[in-house]
């Protein structure tokens, strides 16, 4: 019985592998050679069958022989791009068979047998013998019958005219910003310069692809774009061997590249389709572009008449790389032929100029282009996106007068129709637009002799939308500009799923070479040239580090030694611009580097700054910077004008209100830990009061903005402390190009530091997020304004998580340096001013006497007020501000150009005996008895917290901060200097004491 059974099995096993062996001998080579057998009695000529590999590696050989080389712009590209397909056509005549792997490829050039398979779509289908070319050219472009009817029905209105027509505008927008970074480049160096073209029309295409079908931005796109170019790399190298039975399933490096590629552009495009998904369910998401239809009959799928989200990320890829594919090598190919035949450009440019003069061009105008239409066909016969078509038959099958057996491939070469001089005449491989000055029919005689987009009923969807984008672009850029080929222009097109030009990098090279020069030099030069005939005095440019060696040495060696309490601070605080004031005087220009820096002290000049938000931004000369005090304080335009908006409800007055028993807390905490200390030792001892201030600092912001205590982000006020000291170093090295991005121990810990940071953040608003889903967390409080406004993010109004997490980085950092400085200085002051802290103490016994301080009394506190104004005058947390310029502006009766910075220099302002009198650097709180007003004259002379519409949103919330901290210390301590206390103000961002605050506290 158990002999019986294993004969069985090795009978079956036996039978399996004779099977299997079948099948493949089968497929390798009785099936082939029965096909060749037929083809060759039908009278078609090809190669001779070659196991298994057929003519892949004779093609591909051949092909990487042509491409080794470029070729002559008046040479015919054909030999380069289809090197094979054109020996053969010479060879065996205009219908022939080839091999890829052991299926035939017949090869067909006659019209009426290309429009048979054409108008036959269910007969002549798209094959399916490469299975990774899906990863790219799913979707509508590789279904058959119905599921292609259907998926043709449902996307179709998002093709219509009418929606094309609304979509010239997006056109146009993204035409526009990389017309105008050429404009740009160009008018630097002066009237023409060699640009490499072919990256921005690649982006001007990849933009209008994201915008009109997916309402997205380049930006979000961009990285689908770049994994989408990769894979197509990938994958046409990867069908070069596939010949080899499995290769694709080989763990090899390229494999696994293209898995992850595929993989990572999967779940952005999931992403995508997921925000728009919740937008919608919002009802704040658009219906009307490609994805918004797409996701429309994804509601219907229950019956059958709908797609999946599948079939909805497979249709999203298949638009994202077609899309942008095929307009821009038609764009490129358009300039490069435009460049060697001047007189069509001269003719294109005055058509152009014609319909539309100087103006922006529009729908109704770009249908009227009759010369560009002619150029655009032209440049779509003899340089095709897709050199080749292909189909495939499953049954026996008549075309013409052939008799084709199912299993064999027709291939329709769309190139060597297009250029074949039996149907276009023997100028056709030479560029000649008239000879579709009467239309396309006329040009073929009615014949499908032209079919860039393919033809039929399975012509391209896009066509229509893919040659007005490229009439948008050629015209904004014949408006613009006038071309030519530059020497360095190599022509050699070549087929990366679409026809590319080669060679670019030459021309960005040459690029960076010359704005290196102008970075480094011409530009530096023009620019002092310019604000030494302004009449502004400054010092003379150094390459590259301008006079950042000489400021960093001149601060290292002010602050090598304390000075005396009744020393002028500014030379140890701001050696470099204090010495540049008394060589100079009032208005002088200094190098951050490459980039010249005026200083300005007249308050109408500076009051026109600070008003003129728009006009003198913030600078990002140094990035890292971002890393602390981002957000709000580093935005410009329209983003910082959003924020402000969003974050102004949490600096209401009624709200700090609020928010003074928590002050109260806090202080408290601190000023009984020095209580006991004191009362530990008797009745005085010495304290460094520096820490505790900053922990109530800190212990404020974390409780009132952030629902947290001290001791929740006592690690995030650590790293950035940590931060700001490596920061400070890295900006002194800043003249060094690439010097951030140098794996140095420093740089490593800055990463690392701003990463635990950010994680840290993330951590409390995602704490926070889950409390809000649960109906527990508090909405009024920075932090919830912050996330309630992230629920407005679809319709443009909110900000994201990423913006709420940077606000929350800013106002932690600003939250706690701009109060903690103002104490330890408002304590220090106070303490070599005996009468004045007496006269304090004696304001805050009348007014709250020994009880806790309330707001309504805090705001009565007169002559603390007066100090605290006097201190931040002469001890201003911040001690300069600077701005930039982007374009040549007036500033009083300067003209300055753009390209500068503007500084502010607070300390200096606030010490000018010009302004202040002479006895500017003396603590005389009484300058303020009559308020800011009456003590500046009215002038900006004094602006701590910055002036104007951008003046600190937090001004309100320090001050009322610093007064409760003073009150409660007032109440409970008389304190005076230590003799150990250094006098040694140096900045960090803000104005520390570097030695610590060594005070001696005496218990009332």
């Amino acid at each position: 019985m158990q002999t019986s059974a294993a004969t069985v099995i090795v009978s079956v096993a036996i039978a399996v592998v004779l099977w299997w062996i079948w099948r493949t001998l089968k497929w390798v080579w009785f099936e082939p050679k029965m096909l060749e057998s037929y083809l060759r009695r039908q009278g078609i000529p090809g190669t001779p069958y070659t196991l298994l590999i057929g003519d892949i590696k004779r093609d591909h050989s051949t092909l990487m022989e042509a491409r080794s080389k470029p070729i002559k712009v008046t040479d015919d590209i054909i030999p380069r791009v289809l090197p094979f397909p054109s020996h053969m056509l010479k060879t065996y005549g205009r219908t022939f068979f080839t091999w890829l792997g052991p299926i035939p490829t017949i090869t067909i050039t006659d019209p009426e047998q290309i429009k048979d398979v054409f108008n036959k779509v269910y007969d002549f289908q798209k094959p399916h013998t490469f299975p990774l070319s899906n990863l790219i050219v799913s979707g509508l472009f590789s279904y058959e019958g119905d599921k292609w009817a259907k998926h043709r029905r449902i996307i179709n209105p998002a093709f219509h005219l009418e929606k094309i027509k609304n979509m010239v505008p997006v056109f146009h927008q993204s035409c526009r910003d990389v017309v105008g970074q050429w404009d740009k480049i160009v008018s630097e160096k002066g009237s023409s310069c060699e640009v490499d073209v072919w990256p921005g029309l690649m982006s001007i295409t990849e933009d209008v692809i994201s915008r009109t079908a997916f309402g997205s931005s380049y930006k979000e796109g961009h990285r689908i774009f770049e994994l989408q170019t990769e894979l197509a790399q990938l994958i046409i190298q990867a069908v070069q061997k596939s010949y080899i039975p499995g290769y694709r399933y080989l763990p090899t490096k390229d494999n696994r590249r293209i898995k992850a590629a595929a993989r990572e552009a999967q779940v952005i495009l999931r992403g995508l389709v997921n925000k728009r998904l919740s937008a919608r369910e919002a009802g704040e998401a658009p219906h009307e572009d490609l994805l918004g239809i797409l996701l429309e009959s994804n509601l219907e799928q229950a019956k059958g008449n709908g797609m999946s989200i599948d079939d909805v990320i497979e249709e999203c890829k298949l638009f994202y790389f077609a899309g942008q594919e095929t307009t821009s090598v038609l764009l490129v190919w358009t300039m490069i032929l435009l460049s060697q035949h001047q007189d069509w450009q001269a003719r294109a440019r005055e058509e152009v100029k014609q319909v539309f003069g100087d103006k922006e061009p529009n729908t109704e105008g770009l249908n009227h282009l009759k010369i560009m239409t002619m150029i655009i066909n032209e440049v779509l016969r003899l340089y095709p996106p897709v050199t080749h078509v292909k189909r495939a038959i499953h049954k026996e099958m008549k075309l013409g007068d052939l008799t084709l057996p199912g299993g064999v491939h027709i291939s329709l070469p769309t190139m060597l129709v297009q250029r074949d001089t039996q149907l276009w005449g023997n100028d056709a491989a030479e560029f000649k637009p008239e000879r579709f000055k009467d239309g396309v029919s006329k040009a073929t005689k009615s014949q499908v002799s032209f079919f860039p987009f393919a033809w039929g009923p399975r012509i391209c969807i896009g066509q229509n939308f893919a040659l007005l984008e490229a009439k948008m672009a050629m015209a904004l850029i014949l408006q613009r500009f006038s071309f030519e080929l530059s020497p360095t222009y190599v022509h050699a097109p070549y087929t990366v799923f679409t026809l590319h030009p080669q060679y670019v990098a030459i021309f960005v090279v040459l690029l960076w070479i010359w704005r290196t020069l102008k970075w480094v030099w011409f530009k530096p030069k023009m620019l002092e040239s310019y604000l030494r005939r302004q009449g502004i005095a400054g010092t003379p440019y150094t390459p590259l580090v301008g006079d950042m060696r000489r400021d960093n040495s001149m601060s290292k060696e002010a602050r090598s030694k304390p000075i005396k309490l009744t020393d002028d601070i500014i030379s140890r605080v701001l050696p470099f611009p204090s010495h540049m004031l008394k060589t100079y005087g009032r208005t002088f220009f200094t190098w951050r580097g490459t980039i010249p820096s005026i200083t300005i002290t007249d308050p109408e000049q500076i009051k026109e700054v600070f008003n003129k938000v728009y006009d003198f931004p913030k600078p990002h000369t140094f990035p890292l910077t971002n890393l602390i005090i981002s957000g709000l304080f580093s935005y410009d335009g329209d983003k910082w004008a959003k924020h402000r908006r969003i974050i102004n409800p949490a600096f209401h007055l009624e709200k700090i209100k609020n928010m003074v028993p928590v002050f109260h807390q806090s202080c408290n905490e601190v000023v009984d830990k020095w209580d006991k200390m004191v009362s530990d030792k008797g009745s005085s001892c010495e304290v460094d009061v520096w820490p505790g201030l900053m922990s109530i600092t800190e212990d404020v912001i974390s409780r009132t903005a952030f629902g947290s205590s001290y001791k929740e982000g006592q690690r995030i006020f650590e790293l950035q402390t940590e931060l700001a000291q490596l920061i400070i170093q890295a900006f002194r090295k800043s003249y060094i190009p690439g010097y951030r991005y140098l794996p140095t121990k420093d740089n490593r810990r800055i990463k690392a530091a701003a990463k635990e940071t950010h994680d840290i953040l993330r951590g409390l608003v995602n704490k926070r997020l889950r409390a809000r889903e649960a109906g527990e967390a508090p909405n009024e409080d920075l932090l919830g304004i912050l996330l309630e406004s992230n629920l407005g993010q679809a319709k443009g109004n909110g900000m994201s998580i990423d913006d709420v997490i940077e606000e929350c980085k800013l106002f932690y950092f600003a939250g706690q340096e701009t109060t903690s400085v103002l104490l330890v200085w408002t304590m220090i002051l106070l303490s070599q001013h005996q009468d004045w802290q007496a006269r304090a103490r004696e304001e805050v016994k009348q007014v709250f006497g020994d009880k806790e301080p309330d707001t309504e009394g805090l705001n009565h506190l007169k002559i603390m007020t007066m100090i605290i104004n006097e201190v931040i005058r002469l001890y201003p947390p911040v001690t300069l501000l600077t701005r930039t310029i982007h374009k040549e502006m007036k500033l009083g009766d300067l003209t300055l150009p753009g390209g500068v910075q503007i500084n502010l220099p607070i300390m200096l302002v606030q010490r000018d005996t010009q302004l202040w009198g002479n006895d500017a650097a003396e603590f005389k709180p009484e300058r303020f008895e009559d308020g800011v007003s009456k003590a500046t004259k009215s002038q900006v002379s004094f602006f701590p917290f910055a002036w104007g519409p951008r003046i600190c949103i937090g001004q309100n919330f320090a001050l009322l901060e610093a007064k409760m901290a003073m009150a409660l210390i007032l109440q409970r301590f008389s304190f005076e200097l230590s003799p150990t206390y250094v006098h040694a103000p140096y900045t960090v961002f803000t104005l520390h004491p570097q030695y610590g605050a060594h005070l001696i506290l005496h218990k009332l």
